[in-house]
C-alpha cells in the first residue's frame, strides 16, 4: 500500500480546499467579510447542496485514506480489531446462520445489485426522470472501476484460507460487496427519497438502505472473506463516490429548475 501516504496527503489538501471554499461562501453572509453588491450576488448563488455534498465526499475520502494509511503503517492501531472480529465470527458460526449469510452474500453480489440498478433505471426512464436515471447509471458504473483499481492499488490479502466459508481468489481491499451495496443501494434510495414527501417515508427508506448495506457487509465478515477494516474502507470509499453522485444530481436538478424548464419535481 505504497499509495497510502499520498492518499492521506491528498485528503488533507482536499479538506483544506473545502474549508477555504466554505469560508469564501459563508464569511460574507455572516458579515465577517465586506464585499460589493455584485460579489454578494455571486456568493448567494453558490449552490449549498454542492458545497456540503462535496464536503461529505472529501470527509469520507479522507477517512478512507486515514484507515488505509493505518493499515499500511500502524497495523497495531485500527487493525487491532481485525483478528478479534474474525475470531468472534468463526466462533459463533452455526449451520443456520451460515445458510442465511451465504444467501445474503449471494443477493448482495454483483449480479443482483446490477439487476437492482438496471430495474431502477428502467423505472426512472419510464417515469421520464432523466436526471435520476443518469445518476443511477453513473454511480453504478463507478463501482467496478473503484473496486478493481483500489484492489490492485492496495494489494491486501484476504484472511487465512482456513477461516473462509467461500472461495474468493482475488484481493481483499476493498470489499466489492460492501462498496457496491453502499453505492448502488445508496443511489437507489436517494432517488426514491427524492420522490417522497413524507418525512416518515424518507426515514424508512434510508433506514432500510442502511440495514441492507450493513447486513450484506456483515455476511462478508461472517464468511471470513474480509477483514473488518476492509469493510470500513469500502463504506468510506463507496460513500465518497455516492456523495459525489448525489451532489451532482442535486446540482443538475437545481440548474434545471433555475432555467424554468417546467419539469416535475424529482425529474
Amino acid at each position: 500500500m505504497n499509495s497510502a501516504d499520498a492518499q492521506q496527503a491528498a485528503g488533507t489538501l482536499l479538506t483544506l480546499a473545502w474549508m477555504l471554499a466554505l469560508a469564501a461562501v459563508y464569511a460574507p453572509r455572516i458579515g465577517l467579510v465586506a464585499v460589493g453588491p455584485q460579489r454578494t450576488g455571486e456568493v448567494e448563488h453558490v449552490p449549498r447542496p454542492a458545497l456540503w455534498g462535496l464536503g461529505a465526499a472529501v470527509l469520507l475520502f479522507t477517512t478512507q485514506a486515514g484507515v488505509v494509511d493505518a493499515i499500511a503503517d500502524a497495523p497495531g492501531r485500527i487493525t487491532a480489531a481485525d483478528r478479534p472480529v474474525l475470531a468472534w465470527m468463526v466462533a459463533h458460526r452455526t449451520p443456520e446462520a451460515t445458510a442465511v449469510m451465504h444467501a445474503v452474500s449471494n443477493w448482495g453480489g454483483t449480479v443482483p445489485t446490477l439487476a437492482l440498478a438496471a430495474a431502477a433505471t428502467a423505472v426512472l426512464l419510464v417515469l421520464r426522470r432523466w436526471s435520476d436515471a443518469v445518476a443511477v447509471v453513473v454511480a453504478t458504473a463507478g463501482v467496478p472501476v473503484l473496486v478493481n483499481a483500489f484492489k490492485d492499488l492496495y494489494g491486501r490479502v484476504r484472511p487465512p484460507v482456513e477461516t473462509r466459508l467461500a472461495v474468493e481468489p482475488d484481493l481483499s481491499l476493498p470489499s466489492g460487496h460492501a462498496l457496491g451495496a453502499t453505492v448502488i443501494i445508496g443511489i437507489v434510495a436517494a432517488v426514491v427519497v427524492r420522490s417522497l414527501r413524507s418525512t416518515a417515508g424518507r426515514v424508512a427508506v434510508l433506514a432500510a438502505a442502511v440495514a441492507a448495506v450493513g447486513v450484506i457487509s456483515l455476511s462478508r465478515l461472517y464468511l471470513g472473506v474480509h477483514w473488518a477494516t476492509d469493510v470500513l474502507t469500502s463504506w468510506t470509499l463507496g460513500g465518497a463516490w455516492l456523495a459525489l453522485c448525489v451532489t451532482g444530481l442535486a446540482c443538475l436538478t437545481r440548474r434545471r429548475s433555475g432555467r424554468g424548464s417546467g419539469h416535475q419535481p424529482g425529474q
